[in-house]
């Protein structure tokens, strides 16, 4: 029996003055969750601002999208921080977005690390620093990462809505790691329909070597870098459909 409920969440705001990541106007209408750049991977001001009242008139809810301090490398890059730095980039960057979601009277829905805090937030030091953060700048804000990782466990240990997510538009390893990209390729839309249909029916995914990994996740991530991103944001729709799951926000009910 196909899921119910599907929460399409995307990355968004991942540009810098003059230049634009993605579409974000095409991509909000196709999605439930965004999760915004906060500026130190990508984004200014003005595209926080802009992407704020956008996804407001779009009704997707919108979360933090902390990344390390890294334009050049889009936070893909690997850093040497320590507890104290990492825990003031995540507050500096929620923050950061609170202030436009309160110009544009939303709440911050959640808070989900970007690109390389996947490998930072593996230390269980790295993890807490971050949560600390959270649970101060942003209280009751829900948290989306991958299910088993460390940072996920000690969300769910220290009482925070945790958002389980999966990537159909990555592969992953026969471990359950992900392949991660510095640069997104295009991916074949019946393959993300195919896979979208595994997770919805059968709870898993196929890794690229064949390995059958668990999958029972809430929300689906897909990359809004990617070459093909809205022919992909199709297919994620075409197999919710055809499954008979609703498309919904995780954390809004009703």
């Amino acid at each position: 029996m196909a899921a119910t409920r599907l929460d399409v969440n995307c990355d968004m705001g991942e540009g810098f003055g003059n230049w634009r990541m993605a579409d974000d106007a095409a991509l909000l209408p196709l999605v439930t969750t965004a999760n915004l750049a906060c500026g130190f991977h990508a984004g200014d001001p003005l595209i926080m601002m802009e992407t704020v009242a956008a996804a407001r008139a779009a009704g997707v809810a919108v979360g933090a999208h902390p990344g390390l301090p890294d334009l050049a490398g889009f936070g893909r890059r690997v850093m040497a921080l320590s507890a104290a730095e990492l825990h003031a980039c995540f507050a500096y960057q929620i923050g950061a977005l609170q202030a436009f979601l309160r110009l544009h009277d939303m709440p911050l829905n959640h808070v989900k690390p970007h690109g390389a805090m996947f490998h930072v937030l593996r230390d269980p030091a790295m993890a807490e620093a971050a949560l600390d953060a959270i649970a101060g700048a942003a209280p009751g804000a829900a948290v989306y990462w991958l299910a088993g990782e460390v940072f996920a466990e000690r969300a769910v240990a220290r009482g925070f809505r945790v958002v389980t997510e999966a990537y159909p538009d990555l592969d992953y390893a026969e471990d359950g790691m992900l392949l991660v990209e510095r640069r997104k390729r295009a991916v074949e839309p019946a393959l993300i329909e195919a896979r979208i249909t595994e997770i919805l029916t059968r709870g898993t995914l196929a890794a690229r070597g064949g390995a059958v990994l668990p999958m029972a996740v809430e929300s689906v991530c897909i990359h809004s870098d990617g070459p093909n991103v809205l022919e992909v944001l199709a297919a994620v729709r075409r197999a919710a459909k055809a499954c008979g799951t609703a498309l919904a926000c995780a954390t809004r009910r009703g």
